[in-house]
Formats: C-alpha cells, sequence, structure tokens
C-alpha cells in the first residue's frame, strides 16, 4: 500500500529541484503562521487503513478530563498572575476533555506505524523545522498515539509545553472539531496577557481555523500559538494520530505526563 501521496509531496526526493521548493515553501509557511498543513498528504488507501485501526481500538482510549489554565498549570501561586482574579488567563481554569489510544495498542505493522518508521517522513519533517539531526520518539506509550474525540470533548485555549507537534487528521467529527488558533500573544521572552485574556473573553477577530481535512498532515507551533480544539457533536468520532520527534535520540515523557495521557506510566 502506497502511504503517502509522493508525486504531490515527493518526501522521498528532498534533494531534487522539487523537493527543494517542498521544503522552500514548508518553512516559509511556518515561519509565517506558525503551521504548514498539507491536504491530501497520505493516500485514500492509507486514511482507511489507519481509520479501520483506530476504530478497532477506540475502546482502549483512555480519557483525560482535566481543567488547566492556558499555560498547562493549574494555576500557580507567584506567577505574576492576579491570585484573587479568576478571569486572569493565568488563573482561569478551563475544561478539556479528550481520550488518547497509547502506542503499545496500535498494530505494529500496521499503516500508522509504517508511514511513522518511515524514514524519508523524520527527514521531511526535519528539514521543515531545521533539524539535520532529528529522531522519532521513544516513549513505549507516547511516541505514536490516536487522540480521540467523541460528543462533547474538545480541548481548550493552551500553549503547548512542545515547540512543535506533528498530527494527521484521519476523520474528521459529524459537528465541531475545528483546530483554532491565534498567532502573535506569546514569544519566547515575552506574553500578551491581555490579548489572551481577551481570547478567553470571546473576542474571535484574531480566531484563524486551521483547515485540516481527512488525509493532512499538519505541522505547528504550539508553544508559542494559542490554540484550541472546539467542542465535538454526533457520533462520528474524530481521529487525530500524533507523531512525536526529538532532537535527540531516545526522548520520552515523563511518568507523570504518562500517567495523565494514558492512565499508567508503562
Amino acid at each position: 500500500m502506497q502511504l503517502v501521496d509522493t508525486t504531490r509531496y515527493p518526501v522521498e526526493s528532498l534533494g531534487s529541484a522539487v523537493g527543494q521548493r517542498l521544503i522552500a515553501d514548508c518553512v516559509r509557511s511556518y515561519a509565517n503562521d506558525g503551521a504548514v498543513v498539507l491536504p491530501g498528504f497520505l493516500t485514500a488507501d492509507a486514511v482507511e487503513s489507519i481509520a479501520r485501526e483506530g476504530h478497532a481500538q477506540i475502546s482502549r482510549a483512555f480519557f483525560c478530563r482535566s481543567e488547566h489554565t492556558v499555560f498547562l498549570d493549574e494555576g500557580r501561586p507567584g506567577d505574576g498572575g492576579n491570585e484573587s482574579d479568576p478571569f486572569d488567563p493565568r488563573r482561569r481554569m478551563l475544561q478539556t476533555s479528550v481520550g488518547s489510544i497509547a502506542n503499545d495498542f496500535l498494530d505494529p505493522q500496521g499503516a500508522l506505524q509504517q508511514l511513522y518508521e518511515w524514514a524519508p517522513l523524520t527527514a521531511f519533517i526535519g528539514a521543515v523545522l531545521g533539524h539535520a539531526n532529528f529522531h522519532r520518539g521513544a516513549d513505549p506509550l507516547g511516541a505514536l498515539s490516536i487522540n480521540v474525540y467523541g460528543q462533547g470533548d474538545l480541548h481548550e485555549w493552551h500553549f503547548d509545553e512542545s515547540q512543535f507537534s506533528v498530527t494527521i487528521m484521519i476523520q474528521e467529527a459529524d459537528v465541531g472539531g475545528h483546530f483554532e488558533y491565534v498567532s502573535g500573544l506569546r514569544s519566547d521572552g515575552h506574553v500578551d496577557i491581555a490579548g489572551i485574556q481577551q481570547v478567553l473573553d470571546g473576542d474571535e477577530s484574531q480566531v484563524q481555523r486551521l483547515p485540516f481535512g481527512a488525509g493532512s498532515l499538519s505541522i505547528f507551533a504550539g508553544r508559542n500559538t494559542l490554540h484550541r480544539v472546539t467542542e465535538v457533536a454526533g457520533t462520528r468520532h474524530r481521529l487525530v494520530p500524533v507523531l512525536t520527534y526529538a532532537t535527540t535520540p531516545g526522548s520520552a515523557n515523563s511518568d507523570a505526563v504518562r500517567e495523565l495521557f494514558w492512565g499508567r506510566t508503562a
């Protein structure tokens, strides 16, 4: 089975003229917008095969239902926020509910694992992000996983702890499940607290929606870009595999992170 539309996206030929143009276009998009979205990156057969695998394992997804601030903490004191103001973004608690199928529940011979282990894909993502040495994750639960959103699930506004995320849309929800983001509110060394508060108060004037259809690959600068997944409705699950990478080999999550997202450490 061919997994990637290499005619449209020549990731096996990055040294060629068309490969270099693809990288340059992606680098420019990532720099300007904080996101790269490649529609139709996967073939229809690959999407169908991975969807089947996801559906077969949905009952084994662990659902993380938590409250957090946009900084994915519990509003720790001493961070400069107004401790008496529950609407201060450093204090305001937001609801999140999302499931995840851990790596060890996925078929080691399946299409998703084959895609993740495909060396040209790793090299391509590394080239877009500017890393010559780039490696797949080594976490037994989280190196490769599938996010699952069902009726009522959502991921409220937040910044990621990791610098970037790599995801693939396999199945969209009946209603909702839109990936929305606001750029320019955080950079290294600066956080626009007032701007964040405006978004949390419902100002959508700067909100953008990622065009993320089935088969699309996304590379997203999540650490400095405020983003969310809107609430899902209907019987059709939103299925989004998450592929992790690092600049050093052997990268893995802490036990605390494993416990939070998969309910276990091993």
